[in-house]
């Protein structure tokens, strides 16, 4: 199966060199993406300076979700392997360990997990396992999951969110030794601050969001919420309309059935 790694980017010229150079060495890895997000630096040129690796630049920042997506939409790769750019110590063992559950089919999802690295992430990813940026997925899976491109830093949450709604199987990797720049060490203490503040409020509006999956029950009332509104008024209408975008989203979510 054909294997992509896709690394979002956002202003780490400084740091995605190294961890390029990990992913090209992986055997696995077949293709390997960077989208630059709107960065104000020279991640691009960077990036492209590195042999083997193809360049994405979207025209301004849109989120993590957003990159993530672009990528995915580029390749037709079977198995979509994202990967956080500003990775310290990963080495191509992560990237072939993270890789062989989903290419030998044990699983349809893995997830990356530090340890032995740093001691603060480590604890954070022990505590928030969901929030992790390294995974293996694949690509039928990640097609099935809507909005991305809005989640911005909730991806992460959304994609487990969906997985764990539709009992898509997954496995945890340990990443030992690898670990990453905390957001107050990039960008200072205030600014790193007020981005790690704004980063979990995007969290914890995809986690608390009461319309995330659990549309399945209601999918039916909705289609005949739908013929109804229509058989009574003949033409759509404003709630129609609205019935009709729900219907939408419903639609996305049933289809992911088919992932059991």
């Amino acid at each position: 199966m054909k294997t992509a790694a896709i690394l979002p980017a956002y202003n780490e010229a400084d740091r995605i060199r190294d961890v390029l150079k990990a992913v090209l060495h992986a055997p696995s890895i077949d293709e390997v993406i960077v989208v630059d997000d709107g960065s104000t630096d020279a991640t691009a040129a960077v990036a492209r300076s590195v042999r083997g690796v193809r360049v994405i630049r979207l025209p301004q920042n849109r989120g993590k979700g957003a990159a993530m997506a672009a990528g995915a939409e580029s390749t037709d790769a079977d198995i979509l392997v994202f990967l956080d750019a500003d990775l310290i110590g990963l080495a191509p063992e992560h990237v072939e360990a993270l890789v062989a559950p989903v290419r030998l089919r044990r699983v349809k999802m893995a997830v990356g997990r530090f340890c032995g690295g740093r001691r603060l992430t480590d604890w954070s990813q022990r505590l928030v396992p969901c929030i992790s940026g390294q995974r293996a997925i694949r690509r039928r899976v990640f097609e099935r999951i809507p909005d991305l491109e809005r989640t911005r830093y909730g991806v992460e949450m959304a994609i487990t969110r969906f997985c764990h709604h539709f009992r898509v199987s997954t496995e945890s990797v340990p990443f030992p030794g690898v670990t990453h720049p905390m957001k107050e060490e990039k960008l200072g203490f205030w600014r790193g601050l007020l981005s790690r503040a704004r980063m979990y409020w995007e969290i914890a509006a995809i986690r608390l969001n009461p319309r995330a999956p659990r549309m399945r029950r209601s999918g039916s009332r909705l289609l005949r919420k739908i013929a109804a509104t229509e058989r009574l008024h003949g033409r759509a209408n404003s709630p129609s309309y609205w019935l009709y975008r729900r219907e939408r989203a419903f639609r996305k979510w049933r289809e992911a059935l088919r992932l059991r």
